[in-house]
């Protein structure tokens, strides 16, 4: 803290400030020049070590050097010898703070307070105090009084203040405080200093906004939209398996900041995948509403996760599904984020089987664990295995799956990055096929690879290539698929 008044020093009465040493190296302090003030001052001290002013002037210089333990023990001395410099008394309380020795600071505090010393300084080093503990709301009160004792103080409280709403969570309050710093100086540090806080905080609020809308779009070429079987002997007569698809997502978001470290989000999702041919048979929409309450313990999270999706092919009741179940999130070092997830899980299939074994209702489970990884800006590397059960009313239908996916994002250049994605799903089925006659595997495979170019700072096109293989023992099920698609999507 910048002592004002330290000159005023002069006009005390003291034989020792009368030498010229200790004139000297205050001389050289005025003038910026500490390492010759740091020489002449420190010789003032050994020869007059009962000196306040050359304490005082020496623990100065130290500081301005940024050497705050040296600083210290002089103004210490400052404090304690004959005559008292009040001046030193709000300095050693700032070095004090910087060095982390609170318990001492808040003790000179007392004694500032008591004597009322500065009273405005005093409240405003009772603030850093207060910031230092995390007791955020008191220091922003201490600030506020710092703020109406002295209104030179008014641009470096509001700075402080804005940093303590940042901690509180309370970025508005914190914009509206750095907006203030630069009202009251401009041109000034503190105010370039603010202006960064500033941009931040509109940068992180809108990432925060409760509400969040994505929009989707994808034109979409798919080389075997009914998947046709692999083999020609069980693919005798199907053709145009190929078409032309369009693929919609409208997305919406809402993610409200509660008190305390409660959380909540809910999403609702409609989905559309609208095809030129095989329309009556391929055609999905779907709507999907999530909700997730939960509770933060600062670098960890639990939520109870819960989904309910309602789909149609074409224009009729396909099925309904609903899952439930907790969910642990874990963070390390800020760039790693652990997911556990355990739920329950309840499909219906809304259209009546041909046969009783071909039944697919079920209830069952969905496990999974994630790991995240964010590196560079907008770069990460995602990696899931997760494991499903579906216990269905047909015994043909019946199986458990084994799931392990990737997906990375790589930036490549300002505006533009490379996505790579592979997806391997193991899936078993339970039970000797009535009509095949055997136990069903389907070992699906997909890799999907593609850029995307980042058009406006809410908009991105998307090109991307995909390969998707399922290798099962039962022929009419394996099949080769490719898609090659172009999107665009927009966030608001």
């Amino acid at each position: 803290m910048k002592a004002k008044l330290i000159f005023i020093l002069f006009f005390f009465i003291s034989p020792a400030f009368c030498q010229p040493i200790i004139e000297e190296g205050i001389r050289q302090y005025r003038e910026g020049k500490f390492e010759e003030a740091e020489e002449i001052l420190k010789k003032a001290r050994e020869r007059y070590p009962d000196s306040s002013i050359a304490a005082f002037f020496l623990g100065l210089t130290y500081k301005q050097m940024m050497m705050y333990k040296k600083a210290e023990k002089h103004l210490r001395d400052a404090v304690l010898l004959t005559p008292h410099i009040k001046e030193a008394l709000i300095e050693l309380i700032d070095v004090l703070l910087k060095v982390g020795k609170l318990e001492e600071a808040k003790r000179w505090i007392k004694v500032a307070e008591e004597k009322k010393i500065f009273p405005a300084k005093t409240s405003f080093l009772k603030g850093l105090l207060f910031q230092k503990e995390g007791k955020y709301k008191a220091a922003i009160k201490s600030f506020e009084k710092a703020k109406m004792l002295d209104k030179d103080l008014s641009q470096a409280c509001d700075f402080q203040i804005g940093l303590s709403y940042i901690r509180l969570g309370r970025l508005k309050e914190a914009k509206k405080r750095f907006e203030a710093v630069v009202s009251h100086a401009p041109y000034s540090d503190l105010a370039e200093f603010a202006r960064r806080y500033h941009d931040l905080i509109e940068k992180r609020l809108r990432l925060e906004r409760p509400l969040r809308i994505t929009l989707f779009y994808q034109f979409q070429y798919d080389d075997n939209v009914v998947l046709r079987p692999s083999s020609e002997e069980v693919a005798t007569g199907i053709t145009g398996e190929q078409s032309i698809a369009n693929l919609s997502v409208a997305r919406a978001d809402f993610i409200p900041k509660l008190p305390g470290r409660w959380l909540f989000s809910a999403s609702y999702i409609f989905f559309g995948n609208f095809h030129r041919r095989h329309s009556t048979t391929h055609d999905i929409t779907a709507h999907t509403l999530s909700i997730s309450p939960g509770y933060s313990f600062k670098t960890s999270a639990l939520n109870i996760y819960a989904s309910y999706s309602y789909i149609f092919r074409h224009k009729h009741r396909y099925m309904d599904s609903f899952t439930i179940g907790p969910l642990f999130r874990k963070s390390f070092k800020r760039r790693n984020l652990f997911e556990i997830f355990a739920g329950y899980t309840k499909k219906r299939y809304l259209e009546t089987p041909l046969m009783e074994t071909e039944d697919r209702d079920s209830i069952g489970m969905d496990a999974y664990i994630s790991w995240s990884f964010f590196f560079k800006k907008e770069g990460f590397l995602y990696l899931r295995y997760e494991f499903l059960y579906d216990d269905t009313k047909g015994k043909n239908w019946e199986n458990f799956a084994n799931r392990i996916s990737l997906n990375l994002t790589l930036p490549l250049l300002r505006r533009i990055r490379f996505q790579l994605s592979g997806d391997i799903h193991l899936q078993h089925f339970k039970n000797r096929h009535t009509v095949f006659l055997k136990k069903r595997k389907d070992h699906t495979y997909s890799l999907s690879a593609g850029f995307i170019f980042r058009i406006f700072e809410n908009t991105d096109l998307i090109v991307q290539y995909s390969r998707i293989r399922c290798d099962s023992n039962v022929a009419v099920y394996d099949y080769r698929r490719n898609l090659l698609s172009t999107a665009v999507e927009i966030r608001f």
